[in-house]
C-alpha cells in the first residue's frame, strides 16, 4: 500500500512539473537551458518512477535525465545548488602532459587551406621522412 501511494504521489508531482515545463517553454528565451530547479525536481521523480517514464512525460532527453540522476546519486552538487560556481579551474601544461622529460627535437607542423593541420614532434635523433610525410599528407583524401 505504501509504495502504491508513492507512486500516485509521484504521478501527481509528474503532471505538476509538466505543466511547469510547458509553462516555461511557452515563456522561454529561444533555446535557453530548462531552469535548474525543473531539473531537480525531474531527477527526484525519476528515481522514484524511472528514467524514462519522466522523460517521456516531461519530452526531455533520456541521456541528459540519465547523467543528472547519475549525478545526483553520487552527491555532485545540481546546478541550482551552485555546482556551476563550484567547479575549479586546472591549468594543464604541455610539457607535463607528454610525461618523462623528453630531448626536445624537431618539430614538423603542416596544413593545408582548409585549416586542417598535422603536427609530429620527434625525440632528438629520431629519423623521418619529411618529404615523404608532406607527400602523404597531400595526397590523402579530402
Amino acid at each position: 500500500m505504501a509504495q502504491q501511494q508513492q507512486q500516485v504521489t509521484a504521478a501527481e508531482r509528474l503532471a505538476r512539473v509538466a505543466e511547469q515545463v510547458e509553462r516555461w517553454r511557452r515563456t522561454r528565451a529561444r533555446r535557453s537551458p530548462m531552469p535548474a530547479p525543473l531539473w531537480d525536481e525531474a531527477v527526484s521523480i525519476a528515481r522514484q518512477i524511472g528514467v524514462h517514464p519522466v522523460k517521456a512525460a516531461l519530452g526531455l532527453n533520456y541521456e541528459s535525465l540519465r547523467q543528472r540522476l547519475a549525478l545526483a546519486d553520487r552527491g555532485a552538487p545540481s546546478a541550482s545548488a551552485g555546482g556551476a560556481a563550484a567547479t575549479t579551474f586546472v591549468e594543464l601544461r604541455g610539457v607535463e602532459l607528454l610525461g618523462p622529460a623528453v630531448a626536445a627535437g624537431p618539430v614538423v607542423e603542416i596544413s593545408d587551406d582548409a585549416g586542417l593541420r598535422l603536427t609530429v614532434r620527434l625525440a632528438a635523433g629520431s629519423e623521418l621522412d619529411v618529404a615523404r610525410l608532406v607527400d602523404a599528407f597531400r595526397r590523402r583524401p579530402a
